[in-house]
């Protein structure tokens, strides 16, 4: 492969790529230059009464993908360290696998790991690259008291993998995990696709989980400006959002509004880092997309989001500190 190496994915450090829709308007300035990232201001951390500073984060493993499923236990055993280093509240996982769930929950005392297949088209369980089930799980502390999961159907058309939003949740503590992968593609069918997938989460998280304090991670396939992601973004973010959730890596922070800065120089807030095929090319230029997020409800308190790097999948990890 090309462009920079990537870091071995525990030991990663923070770093920041430029959003596309910014890119585009620094492309038509000309004033995009190699290592002239818009820097982002990470919230200070405000304490609320009863909450607590915990990291929470999401990866799309790769089990699904021709190379890196195919690599054995890399993936859970760099995730495995990573969670050691981090302590994080929880972890949604996307594209992972049955039996690297069950090594991540024998090898991570004090977590639990809640693992559902997803069926194929022709209606058989998705298998990885490897022998195992496919599918998407929640990796979370033993403590937050979780006592229930469900796998909630997505209604992805007929002859499609039939996508879910697998969520478990504390009903002592009005607390919901999510995570969600929805269909990939860019023809219309797929579009139209991922974006009644993510009308129908959406519609289970204000319906089922009202009341509860919400976290959606996922690989959504696509982008954050996408008529996909207005189900999701809280309308004050505007570009037809409504929603009703903050992002934790929207480079406004906890402010949800259209865009910071003024013409010519402003950011979107619906944006944020790559996550996806995330790359420097030879000539210096970012590419990548911003595919993964996790949502929250938006009276949380963000106090930084991050995506770092991992070589064994051709996702980026998303980190952020959230107060719950």
């Amino acid at each position: 492969m090309t462009g920079r190496s990537r870091q071995t994915f525990p030991h990663s450090v923070p770093r920041r790529s430029i959003g596309r829709f910014h890119a585009a308007v620094l492309i038509t300035l000309g004033l995009l230059v190699q290592g002239c990232a818009v820097p982002v201001t990470r919230v200070a951390a405000v304490t609320a009464t009863g909450a607590t500073a915990r990291q929470v984060g999401t990866f799309n493993m790769a089990g699904g993908h021709g190379t890196y499923g195919a690599l054995g236990d890399q993936a859970p055993d760099a995730l495995v360290t990573s969670v050691q280093e981090r302590g994080p509240a929880f972890v949604t996982l996307q594209e992972t696998c049955r039996d690297w769930t069950e090594r991540l929950d024998a090898r991570l005392p004090g977590y639990s790991v809640r693992f559902d297949p997803v069926q194929t088209g022709g209606g058989a369980t998705a298998r990885c690259r490897h022998a195992s089930d496919f599918g998407n799980a929640v990796l979370y502390r033993d403590d937050l008291g979780i006592d229930a999961a469900t796998a909630h159907p997505l209604e992805s058309p007929a002859g499609y993998e039939q996508r879910e939003m697998l969520c478990v949740r504390s009903t002592a503590a009005s607390l919901a995990i999510c995570s969600a992968h929805l269909t990939n593609g860019d023809d219309q069918p797929q579009l139209d696709a991922r974006r009644h997938e993510a009308s129908v989460a959406a519609g289970i998280l204000a319906g089922q989980y009202a009341g509860y304090t919400v976290f959606l991670g996922g690989d959504l396939n696509d982008d954050p400006m996408s008529g996909m992601a207005d189900n999701f973004y809280d309308s004050g973010y505007g570009r037809g959002a409504r929603g009703r959730f903050k992002e934790v890596d929207s480079p406004c922070g906890n402010t949800i509004t259209e865009r910071t800065g003024s013409w010519p120089l402003y950011t979107y807030c619906r944006d944020g880092e790559a996550t996806f095929d995330d790359w420097v090319t030879e000539e210096g230029s970012p590419t990548g997309q911003k595919f993964d997020f996790i949502f929250v409800t938006r009276a949380l308190q963000v106090d930084w989001g991050d995506a770092t790097t991992a070589p064994y999948s051709d996702h980026d990890p998303l980190w952020a500190s959230v107060r719950f």
